[in-house]
C-alpha cells in the first residue's frame, strides 16, 4: 500500500460531509487516470451520489429501459466485488444484455468512456442493495485490463473507504438536517457566491425550478428570505463552507 493511498484514507476519515468525502474520491480517481467517477448509494435518482457526471446523464442512466437487467447493475446489486464492462469488453462477454450495451454506448458517445470497473458496496447493515462505485476510462479494452491488473486493488480500497465514510456522513446529515438533497445543493452554491442564473447552470435545472426549491425551503424553515435560510443552514452545520 503506497503513501498516497494512506494519505487519501486519512483525508477521507476526516471529511465532515458526504459531499466532501465524495469530492475527495473523485479527485483521487482522476489522479489515477479515471475520466468518469461515480459513487452511488443506490440505483434510483433519489439516492445520494458523488459524481463528475452532469445531472442529465444521471437521469438518463436511472431511466434507462431495462436498467435492472443490465449485467453490470445485476453484478453490483448482487454484491459481486468488481465487474469490468464497456463497449469492447461487452462484445465478448456472454453475460452482456441489451441494457448493458445501451449504457456502455451512451457513456462512450458522450464522455469517451470506453472501459469501466464497478465495485459493489454494502449498506450499513452489510447487505447489498445497489450501492457502488464506478470508474470509467478512455482506455481501450487491452490497455484497461492491463491498468486494472496493476491498480484495481488500490481503486477498490479507496472506493470502500470513501463509500463507507459517505454512508456514515450522509446518514448523519439525513437525521439532523431538514434539507432535501437539492435544497442543500442550492444553499451550498449560494454560500459559494453563486446567483440564481449561476445556480441553475451549475445544477442543470431551470431558474424557475431553483425558485420553487427556495420557496419550499423558506416555508419549511419558516423564514422570509433565502439569506435567512442560508444563515440558518450555516449556523446549524447543515452545509459546509
Amino acid at each position: 500500500m503506497n503513501y498516497q493511498l494512506l494519505d487519501f484514507v486519512e483525508h477521507i476519515g476526516s471529511a465532515t460531509s458526504a459531499e466532501v468525502a465524495g469530492q475527495g474520491l473523485i479527485y483521487f480517481a482522476q489522479q489515477a487516470g479515471v475520466s468518469v467517477a461515480h459513487a452511488f448509494m443506490g440505483t434510483g435518482l433519489e439516492n445520494f451520489r458523488a459524481t463528475n457526471l452532469p445531472a442529465w446523464a444521471i437521469e438518463v442512466d436511472c431511466n434507462m429501459p431495462g436498467l435492472l437487467t443490465a449485467h453490470n447493475v445485476i453484478a453490483v446489486r448482487s454484491g459481486l466485488p468488481r465487474v469490468f464492462w464497456g463497449e469492447e469488453l461487452d462484445r465478448v462477454n456472454p453475460a452482456t444484455t441489451e441494457a448493458s450495451r445501451r449504457i456502455a454506448r451512451h457513456r462512450q458517445e458522450h464522455f469517451g468512456q470506453r472501459s469501466s470497473v464497478s465495485f459493489a458496496m454494502p449498506d450499513a447493515d452489510g447487505q447489498y442493495r445497489g450501492g457502488g462505485v464506478g470508474f470509467g476510462f478512455e482506455d481501450r479494452a487491452e490497455a484497461f485490463l492491463k491498468r486494472m491488473n496493476e491498480g484495481c486493488g488500490t481503486l477498490a480500497l479507496a472506493s470502500f473507504a470513501a463509500h463507507s465514510r459517505m454512508q456514515v456522513l450522509h446518514h448523519r446529515q439525513q437525521v439532523t438536517s431538514p434539507l432535501s438533497k437539492r435544497q442543500g445543493e442550492i444553499l451550498q452554491l449560494l454560500a459559494a457566491g453563486y446567483q440564481l442564473g449561476g445556480i441553475s447552470d451549475k445544477l442543470d435545472i431551470a431558474d424557475s425550478t431553483v425558485n420553487l426549491h427556495l420557496a419550499q425551503l423558506k416555508k419549511k424553515l419558516k423564514v422570509k428570505t433565502k439569506e435567512q435560510a442560508l444563515a440558518m443552514a450555516l449556523t446549524n452545520g447543515w452545509i459546509e463552507v
